[in-house]
């Protein structure tokens, strides 16, 4: 059985795994993490055992080389959405985290935001930005819900709804495709957050072999070989986190 064999219609917008309950985790990794200073304390992310957003913010912390403990969380609790709590900061939203540690950690781990002054790399990177939160995510989760939840939950999938999506996500490749001829990533030449925003809903059309990605485009085929493969993502893409 697969993780989107045993997903939940309330999991929808989440779904990506199936993560091991596990609290808390400690994850320093060997030779990979960063070390904090020895009075700070641990940052601590708390994200539920599948879900796309703690999958994202799981990346960006490894691709920052910041440690971190897990608090697994369930659909249950009154505080339900991905968050963290890094020495007393306590932040929301899945992209909001990201764009937090990115920013203040800016020289540890991948630099993954343009630098303040370079204007014409920080309206690249909102640009891409907007269309990955306002465009690809939504679509990509409407057809998996649409060709592929609905029927595993015994419902009767609109069809309309789902090729409509599948088509407007097509678009949003195509559009990737022209970006992606004159640069190696969405943002510029530099791997950004935009990037690692992809790789959750990225990886579940894939693995339903809804082919927006992997071959219908030889730029965005070769944008994605690169970034599915990065060690940061195949580190936590069998859960979060993968090692301790």
């Amino acid at each position: 059985m697969t993780a989107l064999d045993s997903v939940s219609l309330t999991q929808l917008n989440d779904a990506l795994f199936d993560f091991q309950s596990v609290s808390p985790v400690q994850c320093l990794v060997d030779g990979g993490f960063g070390s904090l200073p020895q009075d700070r304390p641990i940052l601590r992310l708390y994200g539920s055992s599948r879900c796309c957003s703690t999958a994202r913010i799981a990346v960006v912390l490894h691709e920052k080389q910041i440690g971190y403990e897990l608090y697994p969380l369930q659909p249950s609790d009154s505080d339900a959405q991905p968050h963290i709590d890094d020495g007393g900061i306590i932040l929301h939203g899945c992209r909001n985290v990201c764009q937090y540690l990115a920013t203040r950690y800016p020289d540890q781990g991948t630099r993954l935001i343009p630098d303040s002054n370079d204007t014409h790399s920080t309206e690249l990177f909102g640009q891409a930005k907007f269309t990955e939160s306002q465009s690809f995510e939504p679509l990509a989760r409407n057809a998996l819900y649409e060709t592929l939840m609905k029927r595993q939950q015994g419902f009767v999938p609109t069809d309309a709804i789902g090729s409509s999506a599948l088509q407007e996500l097509s678009n949003v490749a195509d559009g990737y495709e022209f970006i992606l001829s004159r640069q190696k990533y969405l943002a510029g030449n530099d791997i950004s957050l935009v990037d690692l925003y992809h790789l959750p809903y990225g990886e579940m059309l894939c693995s339903v072999e809804i082919d927006v990605l992997l071959t219908k485009s030889p730029n965005v085929s070769r944008w994605w070989a690169d970034i599915s493969s990065r060690p940061s993502w195949l580190a936590i893409r069998d859960g979060v986190p993968s090692k301790g």
